[in-house]
């Protein structure tokens, strides 16, 4: 029954559904990592949850996001979450690109892609969904935006950050844009320092193309409305997987998660001894696709960046929607996991993913 997905549960979590199961009304918070086309392992999960979950949650809940995480949390919290993460979906799936596309290019693409599924109105329907959108504000020599340049910045703070994380407020602080109302249940930030910034019609937009902008990519973007003054980029430099103690004082954080790897920041993917800490998620239930769906997919792994080098544009997207075809399998496992006499049987703690 299980074979699609993994669930892991931090030790409240696990406890709240060894005592209680679980059930829509017991979330009180939705995690959105970074990760760019990675979520097309997750499109139909997304779908299950803002069209069989959201309707059930009768309370306030905090979306938070980082990059495509943002993305994906802003169609939750849209007036027609269904249909705004569908165009998401066809809208980001269907990027065409020349063979060595330049700034201008992959930016503009960019624009109509958040074009095609967010619309200014939808703040008006943050009532009980609370939006947080994560951008890096950018210090130093990441403000640089020449290419060349930007790329030797970035080279510089991978490599402080190879020699610790806490070198990383050197670079970067963490600013979340938030819609009215919001209360992220994060009692005491880490090492970065955070902003909260009040989301409306004048920087919503601008905060979502900043919460995404990719370094060498995709140009920053500068001085949002309202936020402090600078250079803002992907919120992934920051919060990559949200190692971040999000702990609401009842019910738990849902995770819909591409993979059971656990990562602090950006910066951190390729280091196999940097580890999220287990007691930031003790209050977090994560489903991810198993190692045995991923491995069935074409290519034996979830879709990423460097898709768009490895193949051409056509090759590219009837790879990706092939994923998106089969990713049915994981909503579906989901359903049935909910539904299970014992759920607590399939779930692992998520202690084994951390230190």
């Amino acid at each position: 029954m299980m074979q699609s997905i993994e669930i892991f549960a931090g030790q409240q979590a696990y406890r709240h559904i060894a005592e209680q199961g679980i059930q829509a009304s017991d979330i009180r918070a939705i995690i959105g990592a970074s990760g760019g086309p990675k979520w097309f392992v997750l499109s139909h999960l997304d779908r299950y949850l803002v069209d069989n979950w959201l309707p059930a949650i009768p309370h306030q809940i905090e979306l938070i996001g980082s990059s495509i995480g943002a993305w994906r949390m802003a169609a939750y919290a849209s007036a027609a979450p269904l249909a705004a993460l569908e165009q998401l979906e066809y809208q980001y799936l269907n990027q065409r690109y020349s063979a060595q596309p330049r700034y201008a290019e992959i930016s503009e693409s960019i624009h109509r892609l958040l074009d095609g599924f967010i619309q200014p109105t939808d703040l008006n329907h943050h009532q009980l969904k609370k939006l947080h959108i994560v951008a890096a504000r950018c210090k130093g020599l990441s403000q640089l935006e020449h290419r060349s340049l930007q790329a030797l910045s970035f080279a510089a703070v991978a490599l402080s950050n190879l020699v610790s994380r806490r070198a990383l407020p050197l670079s970067f602080d963490r600013v979340i844009f938030q819609s009215p109302g919001a209360r992220l249940p994060v009692a005491q930030w880490d090492q970065f320092h955070t902003d909260e910034v009040p989301l409306g019609a004048d920087n919503y937009r601008d905060a979502l193309l900043a919460s995404g902008a990719i370094p060498v990519v995709i140009e920053g973007v500068r001085d949002p409305a309202g936020a402090p003054p600078g250079l803002y980029r992907d919120g992934g430099m920051v919060d990559y997987h949200f190692d971040l103690p999000i702990k609401p004082s009842q019910g738990l954080v849902l995770y819909p998660h591409f993979s059971s790897l656990l990562k602090p920041g950006w910066f951190d993917k390729s280091l196999p001894w940097r580890k999220v800490q287990a007691s930031n998620y003790s209050h977090t239930l994560m489903i991810c696709p198993s190692r045995a769906f991923v491995e069935s997919l074409p290519y034996g792994k979830i879709p990423d960046r460097r898709d768009f080098e490895r193949l051409d544009n056509d090759a590219r997207i009837r790879y990706w929607q092939t994923v998106v075809d089969r990713n049915q399998a994981i909503a579906e496992a989901f359903d049935r996991w909910v539904h299970s006499a014992n759920p607590l049987d399939h779930v692992i703690p998520i202690e084994t993913l951390a230190r």
